[in-house]
């Protein structure tokens, strides 16, 4: 860390707090890294990848990094783009072999590979995300868009995160690269980007090196069983910190090798759909794969977060700094990992003082859009859990807040 006016007392007050935070028992493991102009400046690994067996996590310990994988999936698919086998701004239809979207609303307008990319498809929200050992049938990704692939909006009004887009994503590169998602991510992004340690779940014994993967965990420090989703592309990637820190790199063009254009990564930081609604985080939208901050105490940022059971991780660039940060944990607690990203921003750039990544619009922002007459008031109907019609309604209210309510469930937003 030489050459940084941040002292190195600092840097050990980080270690220390994590340390007592392994110590606490408030997580198993954390792994990080820093990059400026595409070195390594700090990397380092803490606590047991597994605990039974005493085995210390390392700097080339696996981690899956959940939604993160979204990042290295628009990857692939400009990959693709660039090589003209697919053109993201045309119909996805054309790319999605048997499948097709289900429309039981009239919705009109065409849903292309853009759209899927920043989930302005008109998608819902999905998850499908279970542990190894249940016993209840996994559908496959076709089964699951059969049910699910329903379009309730027009597409490009509004992001609305969903899993599903980024499965028909994994689905579009098997269909239209000649190779199933693993093997093209392995072949036209791992191994040329030096990614020694990254694959699909389910395809580690593929690779040449001998992996570690880190065991996940409850928040009590109980081992889980693998996680499971049938959306690889949104998040069933494993890398280390090593590889990942690279593949920022890469992002920021700092990486000796490259596998698209610098216009191509350019256009995946920059774009933001003119025409919708990014209601998730303040004064962020989501852009192709990566979430965007234009200004956040004068830096520009991109990111992704990724979390789900025994899982937490995030990736952050600051690209006009060509600095890149990450940090993986076996557990779920965002808090922490985004508590040691922060240290570390402030650590490798004092001059900047970072807003929290996942700051969520307050309701009182809703309003220009709720105050709409047409929608306020109670909305009443049914919903169909298998064969079992389910009473709920929705109150919109003035102030922007929402009240749910279902069987005796009462919610309010």
């Amino acid at each position: 860390m030489s050459g940084y006016s941040q002292s190195i007392s600092d840097i050990a007050t980080l270690e220390i707090s994590i340390k007592n935070k392994i110590s606490n028992k408030e997580i198993p493991s954390v792994v990080f890294a820093v990059s400026k102009n595409g070195k390594t400046i700090y990397q380092k690994a803490f606590g047991k990848a597994d605990i039974a067996n005493n085995i210390s996590a390392t700097i080339n310990t696996t981690y899956q990094i959940a939604s993160i994988s979204k990042a290295l999936t628009v990857t692939g698919i400009m990959v693709l783009d660039e090589q003209n086998i697919i053109d993201i701004d045309l119909a996805a239809e054309n790319y999605m072999g048997k499948l097709r979207f289900q429309n039981f609303f009239d919705v009109k307008g065409t849903v292309t590979v853009r759209n899927l990319l920043d989930h302005t498809s008109g998608f819902g929200t999905y998850f499908d995300i279970s542990y190894a050992d249940e016993s209840r049938p996994i559908p496959s990704f076709e089964e699951a868009f059969d049910t699910f692939g329903t379009l309730h909006h027009p597409p490009n009004l509004i992001s609305e995160y969903s899993n599903l887009g980024y499965g028909l994503l994994d689905y579009i590169i098997t269909t239209n690269s000649g190779k199933t998602y693993h093997a093209f991510m392995q072949e036209k992004v791992f191994d040329p980007l030096g990614m020694k340690h990254s694959y699909v779940q389910g395809y580690k014994n593929s690779l040449k090196e001998e992996i570690q993967e880190a065991k996940k965990y409850t928040a009590g420090l109980v081992e889980l069983p693998d996680v499971i989703n049938n959306t690889p592309g949104s998040g069933n990637i494993y890398t280390s910190i090593t590889d990942l820190i690279q593949f920022g790199n890469f992002h920021l063009k700092t990486h000796p090798k490259t596998i698209l254009s610098a216009q191509g990564i350019e256009q995946i930081h920059n774009y933001k759909n003119p025409d919708a609604l990014f209601h998730y985080h303040k004064y962020a939208y989501y852009g192709l794969g990566w979430y965007v901050k234009p200004n956040d105490n004068g830096y520009r940022i991109v990111w992704h977060e990724g979390g789900m059971m025994g899982a937490s991780a995030t990736l952050k660039l600051i690209p006009e700094e060509k600095i890149a940060i990450t940090v993986m944990i076996n557990s779920s607690n965002r808090t922490i990992c985004n508590e040691i990203v922060d240290e570390l921003t402030k650590i490798v750039l004092p001059a900047y003082s970072p807003t929290k990544l996942n700051e969520i619009t307050e309701i009182s922002e809703y309003r220009s859009v709720v105050n709409d007459e047409r929608f306020l008031g109670t909305w009443s109907g049914n919903v169909t859990v298998d064969s079992l019609q389910i009473p709920f309604s929705l109150n919109f209210k003035e102030d922007g807040s929402t009240i749910a309510s279902y069987l005796d469930h009462t919610y309010k937003s």
